[in-house]
């Protein structure tokens, strides 16, 4: 038993004496969150705001731009339409033989509605009319300017062709 013990005892000494020194060399003391500013002759109680604190002015406020309407160089990034229906041929317009475009402009807003929709060419027999209802149904994403969706002008086309 002896000589087994002569062999294992060391081990056991160096294994134990290892595993202290390595806990205290991985012990650190925790630094405080903030370090505490005292006034001279204040109580250590009293806390103060560190100097950056201080010193620097509130965040200004995020920019408005409720209401307004840009235009396509106007904004970040541009609205970006994902869906644009085709109007229907009106009855009247297929027997007249009318052909032709009807362009648009409108309002892409910022709430992801189509609004403000005007006529810029039109057409007889009600296509005009077509055109609106359609436009009515595009979906969009809308446009961006600093970091907020905004509304932004596009003028769409419709053809209108006799097949």
């Amino acid at each position: 038993m002896m000589p087994v013990l002569k062999r294992v005892l060391p081990f056991i000494l160096t294994l134990l004496v290892g595993v202290a020194f390595g806990s205290l060399l991985q012990r650190k003391t925790q630094p405080a969150a903030h370090p505490v500013y005292t006034e001279f002759g204040a109580k250590p109680s009293c806390r103060m705001r560190p100097p950056h604190a201080i010193l620097m002015p509130p965040p200004p406020p995020p920019p408005s731009f409720e209401g307004e309407v840009f235009t396509q160089k106007d904004v970040t990034r541009k609205a970006v339409i994902h869906y644009k229906p085709e109007p229907s041929y009106t009855y009247d317009a297929r027997r007249n033989e009318v052909t032709g475009t009807v362009r648009l402009r409108l309002v892409l807003a910022a709430d992801g509605t189509v609004r403000d929709i005007t006529p810029l060419t039109t057409l007889p027999d009600g296509l005009t009319d077509a055109a609106v209802a359609a436009a009515r149904k595009i979906e969009f994403e809308p446009a961006w300017k600093d970091g907020h969706a905004v509304s932004q002008y596009v003028t769409v086309e419709y053809n209108f062709n006799i097949y």
